[in-house]
């Protein structure tokens, strides 16, 4: 079945907790915008409205489940604008697959159909994503879909970020 990288609804609820949960046991969070205490309708609420009003602190951004066959098997943040944070380290794309569903091929089709969307959305230009220098398999999948690597900077935590821009 193929992967559909879409927003999420009503009836998500069960199966985004069960992939927050899985991420969650693995020492990963399903996302900076997860709030697993809110009544579900009200996180859809946050989720949709985000992608028009930036909280503050933030940036406007889509957050996007990966679908396959109903099981959602990652997700996708991607940044409709972007501060000085996402423009050096954050990038505009930041992607995630479920542990049990890596190695298949996900993140590169996240990734791939995430920046048709943001083409979709109206952004033009060469879009930056980055990872942490010692992600291999990031650093793969962002150089399969095109990635040129730019620079390797210091990023938080003493984590080295490496740069890529895909044109």
């Amino acid at each position: 079945m193929p992967l559909v990288l879409r927003r999420i609804g009503p009836d998500d609820e069960h199966a985004l907790r069960a992939a927050a949960d899985a991420t969650a046991a693995a020492g990963e969070r399903w996302s900076y915008r997860w709030r697993p205490d809110l009544p579900w309708a009200d996180y859809v609420e946050l989720v949709r409205r985000r992608e028009t009003h930036a909280e503050p602190d933030d940036v406007a951004h889509a957050e996007l489940i990966a679908d396959v066959g109903g099981t959602i098997v990652g997700r996708s943040t991607i940044r409709l604008e972007l501060d000085d944070f996402f423009r050096t380290l954050g990038g505009q794309i930041g992607y995630l697959v479920v542990p049990e569903h890596r190695g298949r091929g996900h993140a590169t089709e996240i990734l791939r159909q995430s920046l048709v969307f943001l083409r979709d959305e109206g952004v033009d230009g060469s879009v930056l994503v980055t990872c942490d220098d010692d992600n291999l398999a990031s650093a793969a999948v962002i150089e399969k879909n095109g990635g040129v690597l730019e620079s390797v900077v210091p990023g938080v935590a003493d984590v080295p970020k490496r740069r890529y821009w895909i044109g």
